[in-house]
């Protein structure tokens, strides 16, 4: 059994190793960037002087600026910082930010959200909850419907406390979500594979961190704070709605970190104390957690560990930057639709970007000028657009085969008719056996954007419709989980 599992690991290897390049690299950098369906590339930046302004830049694919553009901030006693920029499934781009005020000793004022069309027209501007309240914005999620979820910190009834606010597409405020149980300032929100939304914190004052999921009505699920950590924790969740959560080791002998895996209820189903000094974490399409961070809490690199869904540890690779680099400033860790893993971050001097198979094995580092990364973007394996001190496109060749599917996954077994389709399209396969169902629908860049909820069908033929007129066209991959089987498919939608 070793040696089968050890050669279907090579097999992997061979199939889906991956040569990379800097295809090119330019000023301006910024703090966020995002892509769409047409491989522009948008980053935002600011000004730090009086009257200063956030700048939204567009480039094409081949890094040319098309346009850069900003609302123009006239009072002087104040400048506009940028925080975060997304795409909507109607190509326009949203752009979060913060308002200080003074610049000496600035001060947060208010919290700023604005809208701007492919040609860089500003469609509306929110500044809320007024002038100034003080609060302030971190990150921005966009759904498949277009409506905006705000992270940062607001006035809630407990006074200044982590805050999720929700707009719609035309920047209507839908609900404000408050945090109750003190899990300290937002540090990220993601979106769950179950249709949910992870919020990860930590306390202003002492060690320790905090989480909370809510759902897309602004409904606290479960929320865990304090949570004792030397670091920065991290947070993802499955298909089935656990969620694992990364915390640094809290002992002053040990360096390391401890993955927990919590169930949908929020109660812990395991936890591992591991060596590295982890605080960042991602779940894959196969609902396996991969933890990354640095080789212990004094030594400069990029480490991985990937566990199974049982707390057992999968692979190591706790050098996986390799021997020409020491990489520092772990800015983003994210997955592709093959499970890859990649990590933005920095050298001091130049932004990096390092990849890592699913199998754990190191396929490359690329480090650029720039000093440090602050995030990257992709809506294919292909080509990733990374952003810090500059903004590069790094392409990259990858051979994909059936090899690199796992073994109890198939594309042979299931029928997509029409495949080409336009708005619905049906799947359908035999399951021997009654078993639990759920249907996952991935984009290029392997990020899920639609989830149907388990549900149990009887064995036999199974037909499932499935409704994507609202998406965009293009090419997108479909996971259907029956039992202890996994298949995936491709759709294309024209």
């Amino acid at each position: 059994m070793k040696l089968k599992l050890l050669l279907y690991f090579l097999l992997i290897e061979f199939a889906a190793h991956s040569q990379a390049n800097v295809e090119w690299y330019n000023y301006p950098g910024g703090v966020s960037v995002a892509t769409n369906s047409t491989y522009d590339v948008y980053t935002v930046d600011w000004d730090f002087n009086p009257a200063g302004d956030i700048t939204l830049t567009k480039r094409d694919s081949s890094g040319a600026i098309l346009w850069d553009t900003a609302y123009d901030n006239t009072d002087p006693s104040t400048h506009e910082v940028a925080t975060w920029v997304e795409t909507d499934n109607s190509g326009n781009i949203i752009v979060s930010g913060t308002i200080r005020s003074g610049i000496s000793n600035p001060v947060n004022a208010a919290s700023l959200l604005m809208k701007f069309d492919s040609a860089g027209t500003l469609l509306w501007r929110v500044v809320y909850e007024s002038s100034f309240d003080g609060s302030s914005t971190k990150k921005i999620l966009v759904d498949s419907n277009d409506n905006i979820y705000a992270l940062g910190l607001g006035i809630g009834p407990n006074g200044m406390v982590t805050k999720v606010k929700k707009f719609d597409a035309g920047g209507t405020a839908v609900w404000s979500y408050f945090d109750t149980t003190g899990i300290g300032s937002p540090l990220n929100i993601k979106f769950t594979p179950d249709n949910n939304l992870l919020i990860i914190a930590r306390g202003v004052t002492g060690s320790a961190n905090g989480f909370s999921k809510i759902d897309l009505n602004g409904n606290e699920i479960w929320s865990l704070a304090p949570v004792s950590s030397n670091t920065i924790g991290d947070a993802a969740g499955d298909a089935f709605g656990n969620t694992y959560l990364v915390n640094g080791e809290y002992v002053i002998s040990n360096s390391g970190s401890v993955i927990q895996k919590l169930s949908p209820g929020g109660t812990q189903i395991w936890a591992d104390t591991n060596s590295i000094t982890a605080f960042r974490v991602e779940v894959g399409t196969d609902n396996f957690p991969v933890i990354c961070g640095f080789p212990n809490s004094g030594t400069p690199g990029a480490s991985f560990i990937k566990y199974n869904d049982n707390g057992i540890v999968l692979w190591q690779n706790l050098d996986g930057d390799g021997p020409l680099y020491a990489l520092l400033l772990h800015a983003q860790m994210g997955m592709d639709i093959n499970n890859a893993i990649y990590l933005a971050a920095g050298t001091l001097t130049q932004m990096a970007l390092c990849k890592i198979s699913s199998a754990g094995i190191s396929e490359w580092t690329l480090a650029m000028p720039g000093s440090y990364s602050n995030g990257f973007d992709f809506r294919t394996n292909d080509v990733i657009y990374l952003v810090g001190g500059t903004t590069a496109k790094i392409s990259q060749n990858v051979i994909t085969a059936t090899s690199q599917q796992t073994p109890n996954e198939s594309e042979n077994n299931i029928r997509v008719f029409p495949n080409p389709f336009q708005g619905k399209t049906n799947l359908e396969f035999i399951s021997s056996t009654r078993s639990n169902t759920s249907v996952s629908i991935y984009d290029m860049a392997g990020r899920k954007i639609q989830y149907n909820s388990t549900e149990e069908l009887d064995p036999g033929k199974i037909t499932i419709t499935l409704d994507m007129s609202e998406f965009t066209n293009g090419v997108y991959f479909c996971i259907i989980q029956s039992g202890e089987t996994k298949r995936r498919i491709k759709l294309i939608k024209n």
